[in-house]
């Protein structure tokens, strides 16, 4: 029986033990570590009941703590991603191609095309929502049925997009008098490769190859160079954008649970006592 007394005796002091690691750990502003501290008094002595309730108890406000750390460090990086995201439209102009299109496009100034295409160049817009499209135009008098574009910098790195086979669409032909037209529209994931290069490379030479069919090259010009790289940024941001206002939502549900939670157990404290 003195062997019983003295381990459970042994156990109550090695419980609290644990209770003051993982309390001067939350004090610290550690709450992982504090939180593994909480959940091992459980794990190894879980005949302490009294030290589990306090550990029930301090894990609370782990959470609480946890949160409004979480919290504070996301609208950080919210308002400073939307403080950037709003600079960098300034560059641009919403523009809407009459009322069946859904969204307006943010197109970076100096880039606007209107009427008629008349050369082979590429493309780039972002819509309300954030999407990014780069088109290749080709306009010449023979047909070259390209379904994408690689990029070659003046270092020699290179970069394409994905195949996009023709189907009226998203590859799209036609004849505007003498020349052939020919339109091909990507997403983010289909060239993102290409804007990364190119992104990385402003205001070096930069040859486009229209890949798929027949051989045709171009010089990409600095403004279509910086409105690729300004575009893919604020595709960037608009993603980071609605990640952290989703992040932000989230922690404002888990800090709010873990505020009830915590008036719970301590009003049932206060009912015990």
């Amino acid at each position: 029986m003195l062997l019983m007394v003295t381990a459970c005796g042994n156990n109550e002091k090695l419980a609290q033990e644990m209770y003051n690691n993982a309390e001067q750990l939350y004090h610290a502003g550690q709450y992982v570590e504090a939180t593994r501290w909480v959940d091992s008094i459980s794990a190894t002595y879980p005949q302490e009941i009294e030290t589990i309730r306090k550990g029930i108890l301090l894990q609370c406000h782990i959470n609480q703590a946890r949160y409004e750390k979480e919290l504070i460090e996301v609208d950080s990086l919210y308002n400073a991603t939307t403080a950037e995201l709003t600079s960098l439209k300034s560059r641009f102009e919403l523009h809407k191609e009459g009322q069946e299109q859904t969204y307006a496009n943010y197109i970076y100034k100096g880039t606007r095309r209107k009427g008629e295409v008349s050369r082979s160049e590429v493309r780039v817009h972002v819509t309300e929502n954030g999407d990014l499209q780069l088109t290749s135009v080709y306009c010449g008098g023979a047909k070259l049925n390209h379904t994408g574009i690689k990029a070659t910098m003046a270092d020699g790195s290179t970069a394409q997009t994905s195949p996009i086979a023709y189907d009226g669409g998203k590859n799209y032909r036609y004849k505007s008098g003498d020349n052939t037209i020919e339109m091909v529209t990507y997403n983010l994931s289909q060239c993102e490769d290409v804007l990364q290069l190119i992104s990385s490379h402003v205001g070096d030479k930069c040859k486009v190859e229209f890949t798929g069919g027949k051989q045709h090259n171009i010089t990409l010009d600095k403004l279509s160079q910086e409105a690729i790289a300004n575009s893919y940024r604020m595709a960037q941001l608009f993603v980071a954008a609605d990640s952290l206002q989703s992040r932000r939502e989230f922690g404002i549900i888990q800090l709010e649970l873990a505020d009830r939670q915590l008036i719970k157990l301590q009003e049932k404290e206060n009912a015990t006592e």
